[in-house]
């Protein structure tokens, strides 16, 4: 597995991306899904935003599934999603 460093620059006050963050971040690490970006899979995990407030759910590939309000951090819905993901592929190993 390769390292992931990633940079996230805050939004301008006013200024709001939705989770387009959280997206970018994670097909950045690999993670494909539909061309908007709010539904993204890999090894299983599948993230996506569940609706117009952006807030968002990651499903693992054990069947459990978190909600993620619209104000959890993106490093943490990232992180999230990144454990997900490696979980599954440890077991595949």
């Amino acid at each position: 597995m390769t390292d992931l460093h990633l940079i996230i620059t805050r939004p301008e006050p006013g200024e709001w991306h939705g989770r387009l963050d959280v997206a970018e971040a994670l097909e950045a690490a690999g993670w494909t899904g539909r061309d908007d970006g709010q539904l993204l899979r890999k090894n299983g995990a599948v993230w996506a935003v569940t609706n117009d407030c952006d807030d968002s759910s990651l499903t693992c590939p054990n069947g459990a599934t978190f909600d993620l309000p619209s104000d959890t951090p993106t490093v943490v819905v990232v992180a999230a999603c990144l454990a997900a993901a490696a979980e599954s592929e440890a077991v595949q190993s």
